[in-house]
């Protein structure tokens, strides 16, 4: 026994002094130990434009390993078990860092060590409070539907929409009081399309000068100024991509016309349940005008053909088969979809994310309206 337990002693000597040689002032250390996992490699990731990049790799020797090297500010990173599912999201910063992990259970994992991340634990504690309370509205739900009661299923639907708005208010409170910290502008940015131009503008301006560096404060302004080019009233960015036979079409073309851009995919459901409504208003007011351009999120053109000719929708289509990365989207600063954009003949934005009836009674409202001048 006594040998037991010099030897695991030594070996965590051993991790230490290793530890204090590789690290230099300034820079991290991560020291972890893999319950589950006596040998492998373990990555550190990142992601940058939706893409994962390895920033370093190293060995697992009796369960431990230690990463180090220098961020210039707190940044959200991923780490890896080589031959396991998941990852472990954490926020790397220049403190020496401990990872107790348990390599089949890795959302049980615990990590001390970083400020960045006892805030960002903070928040999830909160946060975890409003998604406890939506699973048990939704076992409600399903109650409901099961026994087929209609009408208690319509109320406990409103039921997720407070919920949700109490959710991202409680959010926006703890990004505008944690304005010093890297995890409030990475909560904001990871959360964008929650917020409308009032409330981004609010958060960039609570986000503290020390961390004016931070990749994810540069997005959260480039994300402002993309919303105050869409405002309504200005004219709408134009673009141009190909159709599914490759001919090049620009928005500008449309002038002339109202027009929707309408954001959607062949693998978004809500996209999919919305496409009746815009078929809808395509067959009450195209031979006043009105036209669609279908802006398609999607990766396989086979896929994306196949929902165009399902649905019915017999408008305009364009995508550049990049999925999230779609640069129209991109330009038109979409995070969630289904979105769109109704234009005025002028190419001007009057109004945007009009579902179902709203968007039959705003092309009543500006139809009857002429609003090119003569």
């Amino acid at each position: 026994m006594k040998k037991i337990i010099l030897g695991s002693f030594l070996a965590a000597l051993l991790v230490s002094i290793v530890a204090c040689k590789g690290k230099k002032e300034g820079q991290y250390s991560i020291n972890g130990t893999i319950t589950g996992f006596d040998s492998g490699w373990v990555l550190l990731k990142k992601r940058e434009e939706g893409k994962w990049i390895t920033t370093d790799s190293t060995q697992v020797k009796v369960g431990k390993f230690v990463l180090t090297g220098k961020v210039e500010l707190p940044e959200m990173y991923y780490l890896l078990i080589k031959g396991k599912e998941g990852y472990l999201p954490f926020f790397v910063e220049n403190s020496d860092i401990s990872l107790r992990l348990y390599a089949d259970s890795l959302d049980k994992s615990v990590v001390t060590g970083s400020v960045s991340q006892d805030i960002y634990n903070s928040f999830l504690k909160q946060d975890d409070a409003y998604n406890k309370k939506n699973e048990a509205l939704y076992n409600q739900y399903m109650a409901a539907k099961q026994t087929n009661d209609t009408l208690k299923a319509l109320g406990l639907e409103s039921g997720f929409d407070a919920i949700q708005k109490d959710q991202v208010a409680a959010m926006k409170d703890f990004i505008l009081k944690n304005g010093k910290s890297v995890v409030s502008a990475y909560l904001a940015l990871s959360n964008a399309y929650n917020f409308e131009l009032p409330d981004l503008q609010a958060i960039n301006k609570a986000m503290d000068s020390s961390i004016a560096n931070s990749n994810y404060v540069k997005k959260l302004k480039e994300r402002e100024q993309v919303l105050v080019n869409l405002q309504s009233g200005n004219v709408a960015p134009d673009f141009t991509m190909n159709d599914s036979t490759g001919k090049a079409v620009s928005l500008s073309s449309f002038k002339g016309k109202y027009l929707l851009v309408d954001f959607w995919a062949s693998w978004c459901g809500p996209c999919r349940a919305e496409n009746p409504n815009v078929v809808e208003a395509y067959k009450q007011f195209n031979a006043k005008g009105f036209t669609v351009l279908g802006v398609s999120l999607d990766s396989d053109k086979g896929k994306w053909l196949a929902a165009v000719a399902k649905d019915r929708l017999t408008w305009n289509h364009v995508s550049d088969l990049q999925g999230w990365n779609c640069s129209a989207a991109k330009l038109y600063g979409v995070m969630a979809i289904p979105a769109n954009f109704l234009l005025d003949p002028e190419g001007k934005i009057l109004g945007n994310n009009l579902r179902g009836k709203d968007l039959l009674k705003k092309l009543e409202e500006v139809m009857d309206t002429p609003t090119i001048k003569k």
